[in-house]
């Protein structure tokens, strides 16, 4: 007789077979009722898992019989997603101080070394499988990012970049911080991350590929899902404290939204091929819509996001 295990329990290896959308599930469930930081705190503790654990030798055995091509696109795929996470590991600091509240500072400490463990993690699986090793770290993320689509570095490189300075140099000027969880917690991991990952980890467990990566990255869905709890409360908590913050909110929605959107949408020589072979080319876009409404909702704001191309009709 099998046992269900919880995702918010599970361990690495039972996380390889868990369906994305029961880890995602924890965020839509964490909506209803928003855990404290210190339940978040807590989830951290419970929830830990070593990036050096991880078995990758089934991964490289299946990388061993990839073909050339496949390579390519296995590759473009992940490299965005491994300079993602160190972006946003060097863009965190600077949050860390400038929290108003200690138990808020003690719960992004912890995501600081989340994001550190998940940087670590796509290193190991670019260096050990997929053969990239450009020599340094800093090389290899070098070499990621010119796999990034423009949409994806105006947010996770540039806009994340600036927000986080300005953070540094004025940490308390509180409008900056709530710009920074709202780009940062809200669009970056809410929006654009988790939707990328829902996407690639469906195709990976159906196709019953990279063991390994498929329990390590489900892993970091499941840290990035305490996260973006932890954003959507604080934000919520900053606007009912002063109505003024939701004006911030909005803005920074409004400023980076259609790139968020766009980041997680094929390219467009990309869009024919896929409704030829009756795919469609906007599904994870509009699953990214959709959460966002979710959290702006529970932040407190109804705002207009933009509209996205229907759901194709196949003959």
């Amino acid at each position: 007789m099998s046992i269900h295990v919880s995702p918010e329990d599970a361990s690495l290896h039972e996380l390889q077979s868990t369906p994305i959308d029961n880890v995602l599930n924890i965020i839509d469930d964490g909506l209803v009722h928003l855990p404290s930081y210190r339940e978040l705190y807590y989830r951290w503790e419970n929830q830990h898992w070593e990036a050096g654990e991880i078995d990758f030798i089934p991964d490289i055995i299946q990388w061993e019989d990839t073909s050339a091509e496949e390579r390519a696109l296995r590759i473009h795929a992940l490299a965005s997603f491994f300079q993602g996470e160190a972006s946003v590991t060097d863009g965190l600091a600077p949050y860390v101080i400038a929290m108003p509240d200690e138990e808020m500072r003690i719960y992004a400490t912890t995501q600081l070394v989340d994001e550190s463990r998940h940087t670590i993690f796509f290193t190991r699986f670019f260096n050990e499988v997929l053969g990239v090793d450009k020599g340094s770290l800093e090389d290899t993320l070098a070499h990621a990012k010119e796999f990034m689509n423009p949409y994806s570095k105006a947010i996770i490189i540039e806009a994340l970049s600036d927000v986080a300075d300005r953070i540094r140099r004025e940490p308390q000027d509180l409008r900056l911080l709530v710009e920074g969880v709202t780009l940062y917690h809200v669009l970056i991991e809410g929006t654009m991350a988790l939707a990328g990952q829902r996407a690639l980890l469906e195709v990976y467990r159906r196709d019953n590929i990279f063991p390994g990566f498929r329990a390590g990255f489900t892993a970091v869905a499941r840290d990035e899902s305490r996260h973006v709890l932890f954003g959507v409360k604080f934000l919520r908590d900053m606007i009912h404290n002063d109505r003024d913050y939701a004006q911030v909110v909005y803005n920074t929605i409004n400023r980076h939204v259609s790139n968020a959107l766009q980041s997680v949408a094929p390219p467009e020589n990309r869009i024919e091929p896929m409704l030829a072979q009756k795919e469609d080319p906007w599904e994870t876009p509009r699953y990214a819509r959709r959460s966002l409404e979710k959290k702006l909702r529970v932040i407190g704001l109804d705002m207009e996001l933009p509209t996205l191309p229907p759901v194709p009709t196949f003959a």
